[in-house]
């Protein structure tokens, strides 16, 4: 597996409106996806523009606890069979959304790594 860029970083927030309003009206970031209509599962879920790597915010914490990054691969299953066989824990085996493929890794602390591929081919 050879990551080629960092997708986005994601956070978990308690909520969701006062976080949106730190991101983009105190530190200045533009939001690049916005929030979901409320009641759907897209409402948790938001990202902002840092200058080339996104910030993503979820209200979701079963997706990750604290913080995420997540690293584009050019194939998502492959590069968790990969890894699989180098050892490491899967916490997450791959999904495919409307946008992109993503898995959850593991590193030795525990500590999780998304692994992300867009289907429109971009990353970074």
């Amino acid at each position: 597996m050879k990551p080629r860029a960092v997708d986005f970083v994601s956070y978990s927030v308690t909520d969701m409106e006062r976080s949106e309003a730190f991101y983009r009206d105190v530190l200045g970031l533009d939001v690049e996806v916005p929030r979901g209509e409320p009641g759907t599962r897209a409402a948790g879920f938001m990202e902002l523009d840092a200058g080339g790597t996104a910030i993503s915010l979820t209200v979701l914490p079963q997706l990750h606890p604290n913080a995420i990054v997540a690293l584009a691969v050019e194939d998502v299953g492959a590069a968790v069979e990969e890894l699989r066989g180098k050892g490491v824990k899967i916490a997450m085996e791959p999904l495919e959304t409307p946008v992109c493929f993503m898995a959850v890794v593991a590193d030795p602390d525990g500590n999780q790594i998304l692994i992300h591929m867009r289907k429109n081919g971009s990353f970074g």
